[in-house]
């Protein structure tokens, strides 16, 4: 009878521990940002048609993003649907995507925004030609495995043209 309990009493710690890594896991949530649900998200996507190339265009993406979180951009071959948008198999574990045709690491700058007064902000800039831009994505992640790392994110840039999936917002910024 000792024994049976003693084997309980281990049980239940192991499965405790095991439910706390599920915790840890729930918190941790894969979201595409689009202009329909960007204002759920703390990111403001900004698109600058280029003057006199109206092939090709800049998008910026002010918001967090540097700390322990990083920035890449993706270029695939072709257009990818928002369930094939979670990379993180291709940053945390090496798994090859056969579609992927490039990825740059985007490095932060920091910018002021009209309404915000003085208070900086982190935002990454990507200039392309609208062809790519179509089948490109800001991928916002860790860089590593973390056990409790929240929201991670793609951001759709196809979505953000005009003659892409939606329409695009023209806003002009600066750079401080």
């Amino acid at each position: 009878m000792k024994l049976v309990i003693t084997h309980l009493r281990y049980l239940i710690l192991i499965l405790s521990v095991s439910l706390v890594d599920i915790a840890f896991a729930a918190f941790s949530a894969f979201a595409v940002i689009t202009p329909e649900n960007e204002a759920e998200y703390p990111f403001l996507i900004q698109v600058k048609a280029l003057a006199g190339d109206e092939e090709r265009s800049r998008i910026r993406i002010v918001g967090t993003i540097g700390e322990s979180r990083h920035a890449w951009l993706i270029v695939c071959k072709n257009y990818v649907n928002s369930s094939g948008q979670n990379f993180r198999k291709y940053f945390w574990y090496g798994e090859q995507d056969k579609n992927i045709e490039r990825i740059s690491r985007l490095n932060p700058g920091q910018t002021t925004l009209p309404e915000s007064g003085k208070q900086m902000y982190e935002y990454v800039e990507v200039e392309l030609p609208n062809e790519q831009m179509r089948r490109a994505y800001i991928y916002i992640d860790y860089p590593v495995e973390v056990r409790d790392g929240g929201y991670y994110y793609s951001i759709d840039l196809a979505y953000y043209l005009e003659g892409g999936l939606g329409k695009k917002s023209v806003i002009q910024w600066e750079t401080r």
